[in-house]
């Protein structure tokens, strides 16, 4: 049950546990601190790092200093990074606090507060972790898969390192000294020695559905490999190749675990539906056998037990205003739309030309019909208020209209239970139930596929997506051919598929739609990165590889002598990764 894990068990006995990051030096947790050392509390707060942002909640003794605590979360950091960086949608509140308006044009640097909130987040987490593994009590079963969860935990933070920073520090276990920085390369290596491992050291089934279990590291290990290409670009074709076969594999062995696509709608004699993909996003998918059956894990989110700025709630409050019809809780703050390269990708595949599109007006329980494609959870008239156009804004990223664009309605606080959306109350109308699917199968089902097309295997790649992602969202089969269409057709897949769930950007760098040679050719509908505030162009993406990855941040670079010596003595890059300190 959700109330087992209320925050009250999250509080520490060590205070060392409990202490903020105030800079980056932050020396690791005391070892002396193991006379207090609580493992169970422990334990459950380092599964807590995924959906709490401190020891209170949702604000008032965060882990991070330096930053908002709602953007010191781990998932806000994730998506704010790889959503609002990237074609799929428009943040319209400037926000300079948080560094929004930098990230809508893609001009950070190693000062920007998201960039050193991610990295922050990431190695404060990595400290919990390490302390948990040197203290805890591997000796009984329990404790042994407790201690493997944990390894897990760590190597999906480095994860999110290595696809973030070109140099990261790692740090597997505690120490008073600096951490020293590796290349992609070594980390790469590291993670896949790692999740190797974990994939057999794991519990086979996950003890509840807030843990993690072999095929969560099956699933890692294949977006490690299908990733290889980018993380390692020495690489030859046979090392690519490689890779990929090993993305296929174990996307495979992921999906013999029992997760499956969940398949199961919610209709009622009103004439109400809910779609199986709908549910996946819904304030019961604890409950309703959707994330059961998909979500390999699950961040836990309760509005009376687990309060945060940084996970269900920003994801339902900043897509809606009030007026808009009934999404089960009450903050809307109205500040997130998509573009209308995401609104294109369900259109065009329907047949529906631009200018008919501009022309809908449906809202998001009505769209999915429209569009032929469940997935297609969005909104562009709740009533005679409340009509989005489809023009996005190709300016200067000055826009603050959030009528632009259609609205982004995928995640909710209605339960499936309920007959009308209107009629659903929550625990708390301002915290939401909603948990976050943080992994799903659905993933594994998309690396297979990619890696399929990327081995030569065309008509098989097609054949999974058709059989899978397609066939839940009630969608027609991709009759696609040449490589190059079936390439965007893929890419367009996975933006279908997982709008709105903070990976956009890296998949954009896998297909080399984002910063390097071939991205001048697909700019989509970038918005306000096509020019700056002066007139000038800003997009010259086949000089801007460095765009591919974030810096990290300009004080650990100044504070930490190590980055000086291992990162910039050996680069030919400005600041050792790109960007000046």
């Amino acid at each position: 049950m959700k109330n087992s894990l209320k925050l009250s068990v999250l509080l520490l006995a060590s205070v060392a546990l409990s202490a903020c990051i105030n800079d980056l030096d932050t020396k690791p947790i005391d070892k002396n601190s193991s006379t207090s050392f609580n493992q169970d509390r422990m334990f459950t707060k380092c599964y807590a790092t995924l959906g709490t942002t401190g020891q209170e909640g949702p604000v008032g003794d965060g882990d991070i200093q330096d930053i908002d605590e709602g953007n010191s979360a781990l998932y806000r950091a994730i998506w704010y990074l790889n959503v609002l960086s990237s074609d799929e949608g428009w943040w319209i509140w400037d926000d300079e606090k948080e560094g929004v308006p930098a990230l809508r044009v893609n001009s950070w640097n190693g000062d920007h507060p998201m960039v050193f909130g991610l990295y922050a987040r990431l190695s404060m987490d990595v400290k919990y972790f390490n302390h948990f593994i040197r203290y805890a009590d591997a000796s009984t079963t329990e404790g042994m898969a407790e201690v493997t969860e944990v390894r897990f935990l760590r190597a999906l933070n480095y994860m999110y390192m290595l696809d973030s920073y070109l140099y990261a520090p790692l740090s597997l276990e505690e120490s008073t000294d600096y951490p020293h920085f590796y290349s992609r390369p070594q980390i790469y290596e590291w993670l896949e020695k790692e999740l190797t491992d974990l994939a057999s050291a794991l519990p086979v089934k996950r003890v509840s559905k807030y843990r993690v279990d072999q095929a969560a590291a099956w699933l890692l290990l294949a977006r490690l490999y299908i990733n290889g290409p980018v993380y390692n670009p020495s690489w030859d074709q046979t090392a690519k190749n490689d890779a990929w076969t090993k993305a296929l594999n174990a996307a495979n062995k992921a999906l013999t675990y029992g997760y499956d696509l969940y398949r199961t709608p919610t209709d009622y004699s009103n004439g109400t539906h809910y779609s199986a993909y709908q549910k996946l996003f819904m304030a019961d998918n604890d409950k309703n056998g959707s994330c059961d059956q998909e979500a390999v894990l699950l961040i836990y989110q309760y509005g009376v037990f687990c309060r945060n700025y940084g996970g269900a709630q920003f994801l339902t409050a900043a897509t809606r205003k009030a007026g808009m019809r009934a999404w089960g809780a009450s903050l809307n703050w109205g500040c997130y739309r998509t573009s209308p390269t995401a609104v294109y990708k369900f259109t065009r595949q329907a047949g529906i030309s631009d200018a008919a599109a501009a022309e809908i007006a449906l809202d998001e329980y009505e769209m999915p019909a429209k569009l032929k494609d469940d997935r297609a959870i969005l909104c562009s008239k709740c009533d005679t208020n409340f009509v989005w156009t489809l023009t996005g804004t190709m300016g200067k990223g000055e826009t603050k209209n959030f009528f632009d664009c259609w609205s982004f309605c995928k995640f909710t606080n209605v339960y499936s239970t309920a007959e009308k959306p209107e009629l659903s109350v929550g625990t708390d109308k301002e915290w939401p139930d909603l948990d976050i699917p943080f992994l799903r199968i659905a993933e594994a089902y998309m690396i297979k596929a990619e890696a399929q097309f990327r081995l030569g295997d065309e008509a098989n790649a097609l054949a999974t997506i058709n059989n899978s992602v397609r066939a839940r969202a009630n969608a027609e089969p991709l009759t696609v051919t040449g490589t190059d269409a079936i390439e965007e057709a893929i890419l367009d897949e996975w933006s279908r598929e997982f709008m709105g769930e903070g990976r956009r950007r890296m998949d954009l760098v896998r297909f080399g739609r984002y910063f390097g040679p071939e991205s001048d050719t697909h700019k989509y509908n970038w918005e306000g990165r096509l020019e700056r505030k002066d007139g000038a162009q800003f997009f010259k993406s086949g000089s801007s590889e460095v765009l591919n990855w974030f810096p990290v941040p300009s004080k650990d670079k100044r504070i930490n002598p190590n980055y000086a010596t291992e990162v910039v003595a050996k680069s030919t890059l400005t600041g050792g990764d790109g960007y000046s300190y």
